[in-house]
């Protein structure tokens, strides 16, 4: 009889366990590719993604409270697929210790760890967080995730107006995810949403609470919808004393089967000039992708970027992606930076403003994804 009640109490938590995970979402891609490069770097295993940019497994949930609100989560963290190792965005595990002190932060979810509530009113989310400015410029490029990291690298900034690493900041020292930060999208006005981010100076972690920096204080805002057949984006980020962004995006489909791509990104780092943090530059970039079905299951595509820099600058890019299923692709992908701009997705780091580059740079990756 005791066995009994034991096995019956045991189906009775797991499927009170199942009832609350219901709503729970596991999700992510991996992607892997055997690359060549240039510059010394020879064959190697792109395991971080090359096409989707990167591999990341993720969590997602939501309950409905009734009368229309909704809470909901999200964890996730990227993946190296060589070694296994966390990465993309988020303090690495040779951050600065919090206010000095000997403390290393070795991250679980690197790229986002949120909780927010949605409803009539829009939605607000709270934590780490992709910044809108970044999702501004992704809608104006076509496919090739390691075609659009470079290219906001070789306009200056590594990230989303990240590129610190001094002890006690709030900010991580690479990645396009904004930690400390408050995010509010808007319902669809008229067919169009407004994004509005800001951040926290510091915020807590392992029971102490960052020293916040002064140029530890950045904001965003976005607004995207479309005019007709065409989609348009525009979007302006601000980092205190660092730096100060503009975007524009369009797309438009020319025919079913091509649809053209634009974006135009300005940067300007003028007023850090001294600082430590940047070099006091400014620079505009002009993007223009090409996505064509060559067949119902293939598709090409042709990217290209210009910055209007003293020394010329550009990134090239021609890939090819063959579906084998609705979640799995083969791809091939070759890329060429000129003027310092790095090529390869592996090694963005080694860029010429965000690692010193020089020369031209040449990349070859072929690849498979999957989604779950």
């Amino acid at each position: 009889m005791r066995k009994t009640q034991v096995a019956l109490a045991a189906l009775a938590l797991m499927a009170s366990t199942a009832a609350l995970a219901a709503d729970v979402t596991i999700y992510g891609t991996v992607d892997a590719a055997v690359a060549h490069s240039n510059n010394g770097k020879g064959t190697y295993l792109d395991g971080t993604g090359s096409w989707t940019a990167p591999t990341h497994l993720g969590f997602k949930g939501s309950e409905d409270l009734g009368g229309g609100l909704k809470a909901s989560f999200q964890l996730e963290t990227g993946v190296g697929l060589n070694n296994g190792a966390a990465v993309s965005g988020g303090f690495g595990s040779n951050a600065a210790g919090l206010n000095g002190a000997n403390a290393y932060h070795s991250p679980l979810f690197t790229r986002v760890s949120t909780i927010g509530l949605s409803g009539d009113f829009g939605s607000l989310n709270v934590g780490q967080q992709l910044s809108p400015f970044i999702v501004t410029n992704a809608v104006g490029t076509a496919g090739n995730g390691a075609f659009f990291v470079n290219r906001m690298l070789m306009v200056g900034f590594g990230g989303a107006a990240v590129n610190v690493g001094a002890a006690g900041t709030g900010f991580p020292q690479d990645g396009f995810f904004m930690p400390n930060s408050v995010l509010y999208t808007t319902p669809s006005i008229g067919g169009w949403t407004i994004n509005a981010m800001t951040t926290f100076k510091g915020g807590s972690r392992d029971g102490a609470i960052s020293g916040p920096l002064n140029t530890d204080q950045y904001s965003a805002i976005t607004v995207g919808g479309a005019i007709g057949p065409i989609n348009l984006n525009a979007g302006y980020q601000t980092r205190k004393n660092v730096l100060s962004s503009y975007s524009i995006s369009a797309s438009t489909a020319l025919t079913s089967d091509l649809t053209i791509y634009g974006n135009y990104l300005s940067n300007d780092e003028t007023k850090s000039a001294g600082t430590g943090i940047s070099t006091g530059r400014k620079i505009g970039s002009t993007s223009v992708s090409l996505a064509y079905n060559l067949a119902p299951s293939l598709q090409a595509n042709l990217q290209y970027a210009r910055n209007d820099d003293t020394t010329e600058q550009t990134l090239t890019s021609v890939g090819l992606k063959y579906d084998l299923s609705k979640r799995t692709f083969a791809y091939a992908s070759y890329g060429k930076g000129t003027g310092g701009v790095n090529a390869a997705f592996a090694d963005r780091a080694n860029n010429r403003y965000a690692g010193g580059l020089s020369g031209d740079s040449t990349n070859v990756a072929l690849g498979l994804a999957h989604s779950f």
